[in-house]
């Protein structure tokens, strides 16, 4: 029962949060027609690549990858980069801690990680739908690889960790401000290094073989290559059960650990009198 009315709760800061993002609608359509922008300028930047890749070497593949396929990747990546939690949740988890707006969440009924999960959630799924509807128009129009429906279906549940992971990251990296204070610079390295070590900027497949072993073993990977190279098709069956087993044991270590790191800033905060 408790745990019900608690998710009631989550649920009304969700419908409160998205009510709050519709306010803004000239932001809103604002976003709307980024992507589609974003899309035709990656098209034509790569274009020019995959032309003279082809003049020099006769060779179309990079990487792995076509031009059609790295379009398709790069365009969800950047769809990714917008829906991952970004550095206003981590700005105002350090406000919270630092200028003392805490102390309420900390006698509501509900558990502060949950609440800024759902706060947030909203908006991560608005930038998911603009993308959704965006990367139909470039089948259309440009020629992109339609995913099968098996392969979005995998995608779902591998976005949601990837969406899971950057969050936690996030949220525990913002509670050190428990101890030292905002660390904007300590924020923006981390961001820098999730979106290379993830393939946020180009396939890991890019990289040589010994920075792909090393990074095959990081936690970055499901954060932007993983779930978009399994909505493209590129993984067999076999290879995604330790795929998702891998994701699973990621989110567990990080969850475990942003805990550990809540419970003890939080009996900080509450010794120290908010």
């Amino acid at each position: 029962m408790r745990q019900r009315a608690r998710f009631r709760t989550y649920w009304a800061v969700t419908s409160i949060s998205f009510r709050n993002i519709r306010e803004y609608t000239v932001n809103f359509l604002t976003h709307f027609v980024y992507f589609p922008a974003e899309l035709v300028a990656l098209f034509f930047m790569y274009s020019i690549v995959y032309w003279q890749s082809w003049l020099l070497s006769s060779s179309v593949v990079i990487g792995g990858f076509t031009l059609f396929q790295l379009i398709s990747y790069l365009f969800v990546s950047v769809m990714l980069q917008k829906v991952l939690p970004q550095h206003a949740m981590s700005r105002q988890i350090e406000r919270d801690i630092d200028d003392g707006p805490l102390v309420t969440y900390l006698g509501k009924p509900v558990d502060y990680m949950g609440h800024t999960f759902f706060v947030d959630l909203p908006r991560a799924l608005l930038f998911l739908s603009f993308g959704a509807v965006t990367y139909v128009g470039g089948v259309f129009l440009l020629g992109l690889p339609i995913p099968l429906l098996v392969n979005v279906g995998l995608f779902l549940p591998l976005m949601l960790a990837s969406y899971s992971i950057t969050f936690l990251m996030y949220f525990t990296l913002a509670l050190a401000t428990f101890w030292v204070g905002r660390q904007w610079w300590l924020r923006q390295l981390v961001a820098l290094a999730t979106l290379i070590a993830g393939g946020g900027l180009i396939p890991l497949t890019f990289f040589p073989p010994v920075a792909q072993t090393i990074l095959s073993l990081l936690p970055f990977q499901y954060c932007y290559f993983i779930p978009v190279v399994v909505l493209q098709g590129f993984y067999e069956a076999s290879q995604l059960i330790p795929i998702f087993l891998l994701s699973t044991v990621w989110l567990v270590i990080l969850w475990g650990f942003s805990r550990i790191v809540w419970r003890r800033g939080r009996n900080r905060y509450e010794g120290a009198g908010g």
